[in-house]
């Protein structure tokens, strides 16, 4: 079976982007990359195929079709503004289990496309079951998932809705596919606010580039990048990420900082036993 690497970039800012993390991706593997495309006329050596199309949809709708476009049986799709910064070849075994391959969205759900696009739709299961992060998503090709992608772009137009997370979820829920939740290091987001990291960061996803005087951030250049992951994962213990602090170890805490002051107190940790006390 064929397995590889598929960006969706339509645009002139999507497929700098796509090039930056294709290049962050090809130290890792040695699987080939695919990129879908707009511009008849475009060629880069970070991509071993390139498919030009037309009409492929607007917005966020690109990336279903551009999904279905995939060359390779097995496929990881990746967001233009992912940076990777350890191997995620596994990725591709995991889809030996499961249909598709993802991650939670650590927020639950996208409220406020929800709220824009479409205020009373009623959403089954509201916070027990997450959307899904599709900045990072595996997949075989398989008629499961082929009826998948076809159902996923039925809701998308049926709700006339911007986001794809949503419709990614509400189409799960009409279908047979078996979707296997991968760890948030290999999706981790959230760097522009808090966010907690347990084990190898395997892919960032977030623009963290700014300017002075525009408020919307954009992919931040490839060092400032590849020095960030290398901070972020100094350690692999459980740690916070902090923008412009750094990270800090869980064992930075207040209640470790206490544990541990309580040693130096000489205070012994006692058996089960006798520290359990019925008031």
């Amino acid at each position: 079976m064929t397995c590889g690497y598929l960006y969706v970039a339509i645009g002139e800012m999507f497929r700098f982007e796509a090039e930056r993390s294709s290049r962050s991706l090809r130290r890792f593997t040695k699987f080939p990359t695919c990129l879908v495309t707009d511009d008849p006329n475009f060629h880069s050596k970070e991509f071993d195929q390139i498919i030009h199309v037309t009409n492929i949809g607007r917005s966020f709708e690109v990336k279903i079709t551009g999904m279905q476009l995939s060359p390779f049986d097995k496929t990881v799709y990746l967001d233009t503004d992912t940076f990777v910064c350890n191997p995620i070849d596994e990725v591709f075994e995991f889809l030996d289990y499961f249909d598709l391959a993802t991650t939670l969205e650590p927020k639950g759900h996208s409220v406020n496309f929800w709220k824009n696009y479409q205020p009373d739709y009623p959403i089954a299961l509201k916070g027990v079951l997450h959307e899904f992060n599709t900045g990072v998503v595996g997949f075989n090709k398989s008629q499961a998932v082929i009826d998948f992608f076809s159902t996923w772009l039925r809701i998308h137009h049926e709700l006339n809705m911007y986001a794809d997370m949503p419709t990614f979820r509400e189409a799960y829920l009409q279908s047979h596919v078996k979707i296997g939740i991968l760890p948030h290091e290999y999706n981790f987001t959230g760097l522009k606010s808090l966010a907690i990291a347990h084990g190898k960061v395997r892919v960032i996803h977030d623009r963290l580039g700014e300017k002075f005087n525009d408020l919307r951030p954009h992919m931040a250049d490839f060092d400032f990048m590849d020095r960030l992951a290398k901070r972020i994962n100094k350690t692999e213990m459980k740690r916070l990420v902090v923008p412009y602090l750094g990270v800090i170890p869980y064992n930075f805490s207040p209640y470790y900082i206490k544990r541990k002051i309580k040693r130096m107190l000489g205070i012994k940790i006692k058996k089960k036993r006798e520290s359990f006390v019925v008031k």
